[in-house]
């Protein structure tokens, strides 16, 4: 069945149409716009992007837990993986400090560096001021939340020893220096 939304106001006119689930789901992506351009405040439990990293914040580090400032970064860092912004810039991070309520430092490129050069918590991404974590800085910023690692795998069982091996025949068998050279 074709479904056909419109929405217009003096600034955006917007029209979909097409089947029932296609409109569902470009609705989907489109509400954030369509809540701005409306003037609807935004969902605080739907939101997403930078804007909702104070809910996450509040929801996932664990209380009275205060982080330094290069793991606040971490976990800003952390938090845009989730919405799949793998790629951050230094902007990016400074709007997240912002919406925290956190205090930036004067040279965030520079603690940036010194996240990557130093710590080895960051990867560059390509251009000048792109980062991204590496498996060191998520392993990082999942210690900070209280996430369990999934146990390591126990060493499977050795087999029993069929009879016991006789010492000086268990020496004839490996080859080291001094069997070598016995013959």
């Amino acid at each position: 069945m074709a479904v056909t939304f419109r929405f217009a106001n003096a600034d955006v006119s917007l029209e979909v149409e097409g089947p029932d689930a296609w409109v569902e789901e470009h609705l989907r992506f489109l509400s954030p716009l369509l809540r701005r351009a409306s003037g609807a405040p935004p969902a605080e439990s739907s939101a997403t992007g930078l804007e909702g990293v104070g809910l996450w914040w509040r929801e996932r580090v664990p209380p009275g837990a205060d982080p330094g400032l290069q793991d606040a970064i971490l976990l800003c860092a952390y938090y845009m993986r989730g919405y799949r912004k793998t790629v951050f810039l230094c902007e990016d991070i400074r709007r997240c400090l912002q919406v925290l309520g956190r205090e930036e430092p004067r040279s965030l490129l520079q603690v940036l560096g010194t996240m990557k050069r130093d710590a080895g918590l960051l990867l560059n991404a390509g251009r000048r001021g792109e980062y991204m974590m590496n498996t060191t800085g998520i392993a990082r910023a999942r210690e900070l939340l209280g996430e369990r690692r999934p146990a390591a795998a126990a060493p499977p069982p050795r087999p029993p020893a069929a009879e016991p091996i006789a010492l000086e025949e268990a020496a004839a068998r490996t080859v080291d220096v001094r069997n070598l050279f016995r013959d």
